[in-house]
């Protein structure tokens, strides 16, 4: 009897394990990295850097690897219109502030370097998909960590939500 109790525990045990373990693998492919975040950002500059109406048009869409997960990058012009996001282009983001206070635009265009990535935090509600692939905010605000550059005339960034 003790042999069966033990043998039924340990496989309640790695049961346990297996479905706590996919379930903390599903959302960590939910959700973009900071790696994953800093690699579609440069990716996203070559193409600007090449023809910023082919990739202005590509990030609108969210294609060409644009949406990925939670991840999306995003461009302002120098007056803070934002000129690439897959739900705000056409957006004055110039006086726009997070909940949390950060004057995101504004410190942006300010900051940007043409050399490095700089680095923002603020808070802001998590990009989720629909179940057609389309981009929508998800209504539960986050810390959100975006790196920029200046790109020409404009600052490109992609951010995104750490871990809580």
């Amino acid at each position: 009897m003790g042999k069966i109790i033990k043998k039924s525990t340990m496989v309640l045990t790695l049961f346990c394990l297996a479905f706590s373990s996919s379930f903390a693998n599903k959302k960590a492919n939910t959700f973009g990295s900071e790696k994953e975040a800093k690699q579609m950002l440069e990716r996203a500059i070559r193409i600007v850097e090449s023809n910023p109406t082919v990739a202005f048009a590509m990030i609108n869409v969210g294609q060409g690897g644009f949406h990925v997960k939670d991840l999306y990058p995003f461009c302002v012009d120098n007056k803070g219109i934002m000129v690439a996001h897959p739900t705000l282009a056409g957006t004055d983001m110039s006086n726009f502030v997070s909940s949390d206070g950060v004057k995101v635009a504004q410190i942006m265009l300010q900051n940007a370097k043409t050399k490095t990535f700089s680095k923002i935090s603020y808070n802001l509600s998590r990009i989720v998909s629909t179940p057609n692939g389309l981009p929508v905010p998800s209504g539960k605000e986050s810390k959100k960590i975006s790196f920029y550059k200046k790109v020409g005339n404009y600052v490109c960034a992609t951010g995104f939500h750490p871990s809580s």
